[in-house]
């Protein structure tokens, strides 16, 4: 592949446009994230990172994600796009400064990509020891070593005081901390344009083809940004072409990495099924590419958005993988995805949607042949 125009990398927020703001900050808020700012027509929240908002909504006649916002190390990568792309570079009238271009991607989506952005001081949170087998061969032992618990006991939060009766109902009040948003999962109308859209524009680098069971490799994939020697996320992006018929909505879902460990997750877990007011859509399992612990949810208004924690990280050196389209869906454990997952839909709507297979049953049938893998070619 020659070079690509830019190398983004990172991932710094998600853009929305939503009828009602009020509905967007209560579930924000139950998912971990923090209010930085606030306009009569728009909301951004932050997590416990580097950058000064991860999320962004803004007052509209509908509901949909606008995009995604990249970040840049130079400014030479805005000037390379703005030549090569036609497309102008701008100051960033919203909060974090810095400058910008806006592009489009093949699936409609708006891609700003920022240079400069003012980025904030961390929250800086420990993770809990873990006394594991290993720990205890130490500890009987008397041999124990910085990693292992003792005379410390285990408590997360205000332990058991978390949980409090709220109108005759228990609710965990420990919430998340969200840190960033790591990764997006976009819908693709044609998985191979978009690929080459996102290598050649940002210079995003393939971890693993999607491939049908006939060898195609045109059901999708999972990029990373390619940062050198740096290690990376396994995936800041994951473009995929629903086999079979259908028109589906680009955005899938984004993924948030929380600021703990497997306890900050299931914490964020039992606070959003005891509060009782927005659907959970997968998990609590581990996904098979990327690895994360995966939790997923959906908002107010049916987008779906995910904690995870433990993710792989690769530098450039790792090659591309060709990867069965099973592996996407069959996590390592937790249980089956419901037919509703990727897509977003009303969540009035979701009973019905959820009638159709579950996609564990769908990828039975892509792998007995009774879906074809490109409607189009079928035609």
């Amino acid at each position: 592949m020659s070079q690509p125009i830019c190398k983004i990398t990172d991932l710094i927020f998600t853009r929305f446009e939503l009828v009602d703001l009020d509905k967007q900050k209560e579930f924000m808020n139950h998912f971990g994230c923090q209010l930085a700012y606030e306009t009569d027509n728009s909301i951004f929240f932050k997590g416990s990172g580097s950058y000064p908002y991860i999320y962004v909504a803004s007052k509209g006649d509908q509901n949909k994600c606008i995009g995604m916002a990249y970040k840049v190390n130079a400014f030479e990568d805005l000037q390379n796009l703005s030549t090569n792309l036609n497309v102008e570079i701008v100051d960033n009238d919203e909060p974090g400064g810095g400058k910008k271009v806006t592009l489009i991607d093949p699936e409609g989506l708006e891609i700003e990509i920022y240079y400069g952005i003012n980025e904030i001081d961390p929250e800086i949170k420990t993770s809990p020891k873990l006394n594991t087998g290993n720990s205890t061969e130490r500890i009987k032992s008397n041999s124990p070593n910085d990693e292992d618990r003792v005379n410390e006991l285990q408590r997360i939060g205000q332990a058991s005081d978390e949980w409090q009766l709220e109108d005759d109902k228990w609710v965990y009040n420990l919430r998340t901390s969200v840190k960033r948003v790591g990764h997006t999962a976009i819908n693709c109308k044609d998985a191979k344009e978009s690929i080459r859209w996102y290598s050649e524009n940002l210079g995003l680098l393939v971890t693993n083809y999607i491939m049908g069971p006939d060898g195609s490799d045109h059901m999708g994939a999972f990029m990373r940004a390619d940062t050198g020697d740096i290690p990376a996320d396994h995936h800041i992006l994951n473009n995929v072409q629903f086999p079979g018929e259908g028109d589906f909505a680009p955005y899938g879902h984004a993924g948030y990495e929380v600021s703990g460990s497997v306890d900050d997750l299931m914490a964020g877990h039992h606070h959003l099924k005891s509060v009782d007011k927005y659907p959970h859509e997968w998990g609590i399992g581990r996904h098979l590419l990327g690895s994360q612990m995966y939790d997923y949810w959906r908002d107010a208004y049916g987008f779906t958005h995910e904690h995870w924690t433990d993710g792989d990280f690769l530098d450039s050196s790792h090659p591309p993988e060709k990867t069965p389209f099973r592996d996407t869906i069959m996590a390592q454990y937790g249980p089956f995805a419901p037919s509703s997952f990727g897509v977003s839909v009303p969540n009035d709507q979701l009973e019905e949607v959820r009638k159709n297979p579950r996609l564990d049953q769908v990828v039975a049938m892509v792998e007995r042949g009774e879906i074809p893998m490109n409607p189009e070619e079928d035609k």
